[in-house]
């Protein structure tokens, strides 16, 4: 029997009136006659389920460990974009549906199928879209932080909200997307698609076909003969590589507190600093990542064997145009003496550069790393040597709509605090386009706010001194 995996969370309601002046207008089914329409009722659905994807797989494991973290309404991933061009809201609306039935992942609930994990794709559905118009009185920015942090909850699909903020002749657009139904990647995604669906509907042409790897379909590909003989190939190269993890991680300031309220600490690079780890890339052959992560494992672990998960995008290129949560963690591991003068991180930068190559290069789904190595999981959940997991996030590579569009999105930085979550109770990323710098989302009761100040100040010498 399929029951729904986790609490069911209830349903969210919105006020009539924002603060501040600002009417709300509440998002409203709607049918049209060339979109479908079918009951949406969560616990009684009749269609058929899916495989779950690998990346599935993990979250269901880390809420299994860690209950709250993933099936919990806080658990999103979110974006705010400046609109440029008049908007029509009718237009928008439609536009929303088009893309809602493009991505099926943004339909799906997933469920428990004894012990195991399956997805089930709803038919399409219509979208939610709140337009809100705010006063005199208050901002975009006061407004996008207020919408961007409401909690949304995993199993009540469509799975994206919607939320239109116009003043006078200015609007803004933000894009949540619970976590378990998108990435990050995907929100560059579905910007574009809305864009291309608007402009579409705009001038009667037809709607977005749903012609994209649909995420279901990358369960079954999970699950291929090519793919498994990919991953009984890389197996071995983990088995090596992970055996004696158990002693590996960051000592934090508070060794085994029980968890607490998470963090953020946000810092900046200047754009001088940022150039100079470009050419250090370059002359070293090698990547701007590599450079940071070079300066993270020297500045900030303790000396000997380290051991850093990085999250990647999990992506292969037939999956660039897919909505879905993909994420992948790869586990670096390498050896260094704890130095941070200019030399010693030099002499570590290769180091660094050939373990991410060679964990690349035997890049495969962490589940199935994990039901090989356990000692890594052990790793990964504790709490006085905590996993420092670090990535870099870039623009992602997906490919740009045709013809010309009848509105502009322009992204906009969210506040730290809005950034996307991860259940671990330490993560360090860096933000390379557009306002260089980074942020560190991390467990108060494991780390203090001061700590985090000397660490951020310990990684910028390191990292100026290496590309020096």
């Amino acid at each position: 029997m399929d029951v729904p995996l986790g609490h069911h969370a209830p349903a969210r309601t919105r006020t009539a009136e924002a603060e501040g002046g600002g009417a709300v207008t509440e998002p409203t089914p709607h049918a049209t006659h060339d979109t479908p329409r079918a009951p949406h009722d969560t616990h009684h659905a009749t269609h058929d389920t899916h495989r779950a994807t690998y990346a599935q797989e993990l979250l269901g494991l880390v809420e299994t460990l860690l209950p709250g973290t993933v099936l919990q309404p806080g658990f999103l991933v979110r974006a705010a974009y400046r609109v440029s061009g008049a908007v029509d809201e009718r237009v928008l609306r439609r536009a929303l549906d088009d893309v809602v039935a493009r991505h099926g992942a943004l339909r799906t609930l997933l469920l428990r199928d004894g012990d195991d994990l399956r997805q089930r794709v709803l038919p399409p559905m219509p979208s939610r879209l709140a337009v809100t118009r705010l006063g005199p009185g208050r901002s975009f920015d006061a407004w996008i932080s207020e919408v961007a942090l409401r909690p949304h909850p995993y199993d009540e699909p469509p799975l994206l909200w919607a939320d239109l903020g116009r003043k006078g002749d200015d609007a803004v657009l933000v894009l949540v997307v619970h976590h378990v139904a998108a990435d990050a990647w995907s929100q560059d995604v579905l910007a574009r698609d809305v864009v291309a669906a608007y402009t579409a509907r705009l001038h009667g042409e037809p709607p977005l076909a749903p012609d994209v790897m649909q995420y279901a379909d990358i369960a079954a590909d999970d699950h291929s003969d090519k793919w498994q003989a990919r991953i009984g190939q890389a197996l071995p190269y983990w088995r090596e590589r992970l055996t004696g993890v158990e002693g590996l991680g960051l000592p934090a300031e508070t060794p085994d507190a029980a968890p607490g309220p998470t963090a953020v600490h946000s810092f900046r690079i200047d754009d001088e600093l940022r150039d100079a780890v470009r050419s250090t890339a370059r002359r070293g052959r090698t990547t701007p990542f590599t450079v940071l992560l070079t300066a993270f494992v020297g500045a900030l672990l303790p000396p000997g064997d380290a051991l850093v998960p990085v999250i990647t995008a999990g992506r292969i290129p037939s999956e660039w145009d897919t909505v879905g949560f993909l994420l992948n963690l790869l586990q670096i591991r390498v050896e260094h003496s704890g130095a941070h003068d200019a030399e010693a991180l030099r002499e570590l930068g290769p180091r660094v550069d050939r373990r991410c190559r060679e964990a690349y290069a035997n890049d495969i789904p962490l589940i199935r790393v994990l039901e090989q190595s356990p000692q890594l999981l052990e790793r990964m959940t504790a709490r006085d040597l905590v996993a420092p997991v670090f990535q870099m996030i870039v623009r992602s590579p997906v490919r740009p709509a045709t013809g010309t569009p009848a509105l502009h999105l322009d992204r906009l930085a969210l506040d730290a605090q809005t950034a996307m979550p991860m259940p671990v109770p330490f993560l360090w990323t860096m933000r390379w386009d557009g306002d260089p710098g980074g942020y560190i989302t991390y467990d108060t009761h494991l780390f203090s706010a001061a700590w985090m100040e000397r660490a951020v100040a310990t990684y910028l010498d390191a990292l100026t001194g290496l590309v020096g």
